[in-house]
């Protein structure tokens, strides 16, 4: 707004290093690692901010590299290396950037002459296979992955680059999220959209019998569609819900430009301006049938609100009438396009404050049909803040509850839960926050129930997104440890494994790495447990 001045943060403890590869090299453990807890810690983001005389503009553009943390008998053996996508072997050739991303411009080969450079991009797009954001487990076999329709298969012992698989060419995808989920049966789901005159949003599976393959995410497929209202301006979404009976995914206000995403991407131009927030639309929920694949002909609406993370979803009934319960992670104004991503501003050590997230609960009514009451709280649940009412053109409107109080407050991002209660009603969720206003970062267990939360933090330190791991045998929901890998704003001082006790919050245990490696700040994170196949990925 004119005539006031926008707060910033000091992000002096950004550490924007370029990682070191490493082979196997044991940790210095401080404290008592449970002796159940033997597994691998699998990290995948940004490895490099500059490279030769150039710099990368945004912190989603860095190629990907994979950390890993492997934990046996107390002991913990840390070992990381760049995923070799085309991209990465390309700069590292020339020593410079000339593969960009999503905020940093593209350019041709400076070995080539001017004709040619001229004619490479009439005829060619740049490379994007820069797989930096997640990893998806499909049994044994995993995948460095990202929003986009490229994910690179590596070797879980060694962390090797094995093959790329472009969905491109298998079911024509050119989006999808970086936040897969899997179903109780083993079943993959992703949430994807296709470009053309007629866009749709789909729904994507590899079935669980593929995933004894040696490369299953060839077998994706097709689960079901549904048309975007307005095939030029898709929404941008980056996870979905995954319930017993129901997949549901967020459309909201932030939209991606088809005509100036396609553009930019002729051009080799960065396609951060393609995407923008259209104040007239609300916020909708659309909800498929997992069995059938048909969407529930429903219009669920909601004031506009912006999410990049669902925490969770179930499914639930009160007095009788059934519910879909969605709960949002919503950090208010999306700031992908400037403020808080771009290294410009990290470099000068601050970033614009923004404010704090809100956790935001909607319950969804399943079952409308004419004979619903109009205008009436659907939501008879005592207590509750939430608001669902049917309108006289038989759509819903929402009003979400907020699940924590001010005790809570942070900018918090990347929530997460015991995997166990996906799609199940659940009490605790994590979550962590790197842009507090000292430039450091905090983690947090939230209680729903209470409303209420603990805090983990420590001075200089930024935490990246826990991961809950269940102690064998469990019965309590947070009966297990939390993981993060922390970076420290003194750069003399080590990058850690963080153990806490789950149930207090508490440290029982780190893992500091040599003083001498240097670890990039990364994105999500895996937990595989020793012999067993399920995968405990970020939601």
């Amino acid at each position: 707004m004119e005539g006031t001045e926008e707060k910033l943060i000091d992000f002096s403890a950004g550490r924007l290093v370029t990682a070191d590869e490493k082979e196997p090299q044991e940790c210095n453990v401080k404290g008592c690692i449970p002796d159940w807890l033997n597994g691998d810690v699998l990290r995948n983001g940004p490895g490099e901010f500059e490279l030769g005389p150039d710099k990368f503009e945004h912190l989603f553009d860095g190629p990907a590299f994979i950390h890993k943390f492997s934990i046996k008998n107390g002991k913990v053996i840390y070992s990381g290396k760049f995923v070799q996508s085309e991209m990465f072997k390309t700069n590292r050739k020339h020593n410079r950037i000339l593969c960009g991303g999503f905020g940093t411009k593209s350019y041709t080969d400076p070995c080539k002459n001017v004709f040619s450079r001229f004619f490479t991009t009439l005829t060619t797009t740049p490379t994007i296979d820069n797989c930096n954001v997640n990893i998806a487990s499909l049994g044994n076999v995993h995948y460095a992955i990202t929003d986009g329709s490229m994910a690179y298969r590596f070797d879980p012992e060694t962390i090797d680059t094995k093959n790329l698989v472009n969905m491109m060419d298998i079911i024509n995808i050119p989006l999808s999220t970086a936040h897969p989920h899997y179903d109780t049966n083993g079943d993959y789901y992703n949430l994807a959209i296709t470009f053309g005159r007629n866009s749709y949003y789909n729904v994507v599976k590899v079935p669980a019998s593929s995933l004894c393959n040696e490369d299953p995410l060839q077998d994706i497929k097709i689960h079901s569609s549904i048309k975007v209202d307005n095939p030029l301006q898709p929404t941008y979404f980056h996870s979905f819900a995954l319930t017993e009976n129901c997949i549901a995914f967020h459309d909201q206000p932030y939209r991606i430009q088809i005509p100036k995403f396609l553009w930019k991407v002729a051009t080799w131009q960065p396609a951060i301006d393609s995407f923008r927030v259209d104040p007239s639309r609300k916020s909708l929920f659309h909800v498929i049938d997992k069995k059938s694949g048909v969407q529930i002909p429903i219009r669920y609406a909601t004031e506009g609100e912006f999410c990049f993370h669902f925490v969770n979803s179930f499914e639930t009934s009160v007095e009788e009438r059934k519910f879909l319960v969605i709960d949002l992670c919503c950090p208010g104004v999306p700031d992908m396009n400037h403020g808080l991503f771009l290294l410009k501003n990290m470099r000068k050590l601050q970033t614009p404050d923004k404010g704090s997230t809100k956790f935001k609960r909607y319950f969804l009514p399943l079952g409308v049909d004419e004979t619903t009451p109009k205008d009436v709280n659907l939501v008879n649940i005592e207590g509750s803040m939430a608001e669902a009412k049917v309108q006289d053109d038989g759509s819903v409107l929402l009003t979400p509850e907020v699940l924590l109080n001010d005790s809570c407050s942070g900018k918090w991002e990347l929530p997460r839960i015991n995997y166990k209660y996906n799609g199940k009603e659940y009490r605790y969720f994590y979550a962590a926050s790197f842009f507090e206003e000292d430039g450091c970062g905090q983690l947090v267990k939230a209680d729903i129930q209470t409303q209420t939360g603990i805090k983990w933090n420590e001075t200089g330190c930024i935490p990246s997104e826990p991961v809950f791991v269940e102690r064998p045998g469990a019965t309590a929901e947070d009966d297990g440890i939390v993981l993060s890998t922390v970076i420290n704003q003194d750069t003399d001082k080590p990058v850690f494994l963080l153990i806490l006790d789950a149930k207090t919050f508490t440290e029982i245990a780190r893992a500091e790495v040599n003083t001498g490696s240097k670890l990039s700040k990364d994105f999500e994170t895996s937990f595989q447990l020793a012999g067993c196949l399920k995968l405990f990925l970020i939601y």
